[in-house]
């Protein structure tokens, strides 16, 4: 199990002015999840969230979204990206929002929560490209 870096909004974390968030359990991570979904259940958009491994230089990055029944997980590493798949228009975009910032993704990238938290929890567990996300990379 590795520890992750866990951006969700700008408030300061601790003395030194950090907004990373670190967790280190499938405990405090399903924790926080539901934490983020609680605090943003009123929201016109839902929010974006960006976990990376904590204290690897160059590590993989997840693009998360965590919408009240669906969600998504883009994925990039030095070698491969990937999205998850859903069964959504391609055509059409969902809108979220990271930090503040306004951002759109394809709608055919949305999965069942459920489906997001397990991808989460594999990332949490190896490091690697969850099964969830099929890589952009041709075998």
């Amino acid at each position: 199990m590795v520890a992750l870096a866990i951006w969700y909004d700008q408030t300061t974390k601790d003395d030194e002015g950090n907004v990373v968030i670190r967790v280190s359990t499938a405990a405090e991570l399903d924790e926080l999840v539901n934490r983020i979904l609680g605090e943003t259940a009123e929201h016109d958009a839902p929010p974006m969230i960006q976990v990376v491994l904590s204290g690897v230089k160059r590590s993989p990055a997840l693009e998360v979204g965590l919408g009240k029944e669906k969600g998504f997980i883009g994925y990039t590493s030095r070698t491969e990206g990937g999205w998850t798949i859903g069964d959504g228009d391609p055509n059409a975009v969902v809108s979220c929002i990271y930090m503040g910032n306004h951002s759109e993704v394809p709608a055919s990238v949305e999965v069942p929560l459920a489906t997001v938290r397990r991808g989460l929890h594999e990332f949490l567990a190896t490091g690697e490209r969850p099964s969830v996300v099929e890589s952009d990379v041709a075998s």
